[in-house]
């Protein structure tokens, strides 16, 4: 995935736009469904689940599609921000 910019007034630049997120202009705004599905994903790894486990379960739970890039992306954000999730 490629790092997501924008510029100093918050509009989007370029990027991949990381899940939870949809653009709406040229403003990232929330999907509520898929930051759920966040919070459920990082609780999956927790408990030591893989990615297929992982993506059927956000399919069927939040009605979600989540991509092996989707996947990694958010557990490299997670990892910057707050180190080993396990």
């Amino acid at each position: 995935m490629s790092e997501l910019k924008v510029d100093e007034q918050g509009r989007y630049v370029g990027g991949d736009i990381p899940l939870g997120y949809t653009l709406w202009g040229e403003r990232l705004v929330e999907v509520p469904a898929e930051l759920d599905a966040c919070v459920s994903i990082i609780r999956l790894v927790k408990q030591g689940k893989e990615y297929p486990q992982i993506a059927a379960a956000v399919r069927e739970e939040h009605k979600v599609e989540l991509s092996n890039p989707q996947f990694d992306g958010l557990m490299e954000s997670v990892y910057r921000r707050y180190g080993p999730v396990c």
